[in-house]
């Protein structure tokens, strides 16, 4: 019996980059967005490390990308991990992308990464 995974946030994110491709990895269990992006010639950087302690959920981070954007202006938008979800954050630090929106957005961030 074959389990179908779906993965419309990562869907959506790739969608967003004009992307399609392949979400997700059936033989590994893995979400495979970035290797996505990555072939599709986009470059996917870490930017979690720019974040202070004070910042690890998805509406207080906002400040924070939107001042990295403006040390790396080759960035074109910033993907947030948060628990089983992926969303595309802009250089502003609004939401771009969200399959699962929140008006007040605590979600503790897993990852960021920059798109560029």
């Amino acid at each position: 019996m074959t389990t179908l995974i779906s993965t419309p946030c990562a869907t959506a994110t790739l969608n967003f980059f004009g992307v399609s491709g392949v979400t997700w990895n059936e033989r590994t269990q893995q979400n495979v967005w970035e290797g996505t992006l990555r072939r599709a010639g986009y470059a996917v950087r870490s930017r979690a490390s720019k974040l202070s302690k004070k910042e690890q959920t998805v509406g207080a981070a906002r400040q924070k990308i939107a001042a990295i954007s403006e040390q790396e202006p080759n960035i074109k938008a910033f993907v947030a991990r948060v628990d089983g979800h992926v969303l595309v954050i802009g250089r502003d630090g609004q939401t771009l992308v969200d399959t699962d929106p929140r008006k007040n957005d605590r979600r503790k961030l897993k990852g960021l990464v920059a798109v560029m």
